[in-house]
């Protein structure tokens, strides 16, 4: 039997976090692939060449809004933590 000492869902997180954006991306785009196509298959009775390319396109519209939001947030994020705290100068009153 095969034992993973370390698979709880926040060490499974913390390695996701760990991983670049795109491949973030990918991997979240990966699982709205899987699905999405038993989904589109079964529940909404497309036909199975279809339901790939129906759950081939959501998931290139998922990866690319992930990734734009998550750089924008990110840019965002970092650009707040350089800010000096306080007023600068010249903009005291």
């Amino acid at each position: 039997m095969v034992n993973f000492p370390s698979l709880s869902y926040s060490a499974i997180i913390l390695r996701f976090r760990q991983y670049a954006l795109i491949q973030q991306a990918a991997i979240a785009a990966a699982f709205v692939l899987l699905i999405y196509i038993p989904y589109s298959y079964f529940l909404l009775r497309m036909s199975f060449t279809e339901s790939i390319a129906m759950a081939v396109y959501s998931a290139v519209l998922f990866m690319a809004i992930y990734y734009l939001t998550s750089r924008f947030i990110l840019r965002k994020t970092r650009k707040l933590a350089v800010q000096s705290h306080g007023p600068k100068k010249g903009l005291r009153k």
